[in-house]
């Protein structure tokens, strides 16, 4: 990115903390509504207490956009503004990603829009708007993105989204028509391709390195947390659990469907809670147990472990419902 264009984002980001440091925590909770962990939230309460497939359609745009904001953000390598300038205020743990384009303007528009789009409430569409907004001001504020991070990923969620709405009726009545091993080996075969899609584009150029001007002043701001850009754990991440809330609706539908709308209050709040324990057990527990490193044995256990979150929300969970009679079949 130009430097000129670099510099007058940093003088936006430093006008916005000149506002003064009360408005940190209203931008943390923006933030907040556009973190990956809410929405991961998010999904598991729409899925298992108000429309099912409307929570499917959340997890699958959720990793979907994620995703592709990790190959945008391994393509670009665009810094951060504290490794550009090590004076921007810090409000938050540093971020060892690249910048461009900002993932929570991203998560934030894509979900928040779909929801939108979905019920068709002009206040609601207000709100998403205003919200949207406020949740990639946060993120320049805080010193996490410079504005035109933010405005790449509106420009980003934008197409996703819009591809997304138009793509997903035709796909899903496709994938209907299909066997249940042929649809969970399509989506298995695409993660696996997105994976090594990414493998190559962290690998090329091969000699490429972090510049060490960029090093410096993230050393400088956060000597704790030295910056580490190019990891295939992130988009693993997204693509372990977009099979695995996939395969876990394919079969779920297979087994006659689930009925998130009907029950009880306390029945719902019940599904929610048993399963939260499976979340517990699948996402916690086991990045307690599994390695974090780097390598093929890590790489590995981490897509089993977002698999296994990912089929559990979509999938073991609902069945376990209908056992335990918190919750009916749809079909």
């Amino acid at each position: 990115m130009p430097e000129g264009l670099l510099e007058l984002s940093l003088q936006l980001t430093f006008w916005l903390q000149s506002l003064g440091a009360w408005l940190a925590p209203v931008m943390q909770f923006f933030t907040f509504l556009g973190n990956e962990e809410f929405f991961l939230f998010v999904l598991p309460v729409v899925a298992w207490a108000f429309d099912y497939r409307l929570g499917v359609r959340i997890g699958v745009m959720l990793m979907l956009t994620a995703g592709f904001n990790d190959l945008a953000k391994m393509s670009f390598r665009q810094p951060r503004p504290y490794w550009v300038d090590p004076d921007v205020a810090g409000f938050s743990a540093p971020a060892g990603g690249y910048g461009l384009p900002s993932g929570h303007a991203q998560f934030s528009l894509t979900i928040f829009g779909l929801l939108a789009y979905e019920f068709k409430k002009r206040w609601l569409t207000v709100v998403v708007i205003v919200t949207v907004f406020m949740v990639g001001m946060s993120r320049v504020y805080r010193g996490e993105h410079f504005i035109t991070d933010v405005l790449a990923g509106w420009v980003f969620s934008g197409i996703i989204l819009f591809a997304f709405v138009r793509l997903s009726g035709p796909v899903g009545r496709w994938f209907s028509r299909l066997g249940f091993w042929t649809k969970a080996g399509a989506v298995f075969a695409f993660s696996l391709a997105f994976i090594l899609l990414m493998a190559v584009v962290i690998s090329v150029p091969a000699d490429y390195q972090v510049p060490s001007n960029w090093l410096a002043n993230a050393a400088q701001a956060y000597p704790e947390e030295p910056i580490e850009p190019l990891k295939l754990s992130s988009p693993i991440t997204s693509a372990a659990a977009l099979f695995g809330v996939s395969l876990g609706y394919f079969w779920t539908q297979q087994r006659g469907g689930f009925k998130a709308r009907k029950g009880t209050w306390v029945q719902r709040l019940l599904r929610f809670l048993v399963g939260l324990v499976g979340v517990a057990v699948f996402w916690m527990g086991l990045d307690l147990v599994f390695p974090g490193n780097e390598d093929l044995i890590s790489w590995a256990l981490r897509y089993l472990r977002y698999a296994l979150t990912g089929l559990w929300i979509s999938g073991l969970a609902p069945l376990l419902f209908i056992r335990l009679g918190l919750g009916e079949q749809e079909n």
